[in-house]
């Protein structure tokens, strides 16, 4: 039995995917990997921590960000949704996305 030959996307066919798409995934190199749930543990925590960094972050010039802001890691290639993201300067987009 032959092996079936891995696809490998561009960002821009993954943006195009998830924009379309009513499930959020991730992209590293190439690949798609779809998101799974988490529990609710795992949402109790998420929600500690960033009230936590926003209290502390109040009078400073960043701003707390939870799951659905997408992130670009170029030395990475890749594109995740950290439960959590601190962005301390001006945001910066991927091609205006």
């Amino acid at each position: 039995m032959e092996q079936a030959k891995k696809r490998y996307y561009t960002a821009e066919e993954y943006l195009a995917r998830e924009e379309a798409s009513d499930y959020k995934s991730e992209f590293y190199k190439g690949e798609i990997f779809a998101m799974t749930g988490a529990s609710i543990n795992h949402n109790r925590i998420v929600t500690n921590v960033t009230a936590a960094l926003y209290s502390a972050l109040r009078d400073s010039k960043c701003e707390t960000f939870m799951s659905y802001m997408r992130i670009w890691v170029e030395a990475k290639e890749l594109f995740t949704y950290p439960d959590i993201s601190v962005v301390c300067d001006k945001p910066k987009f991927y091609k205006d996305r």
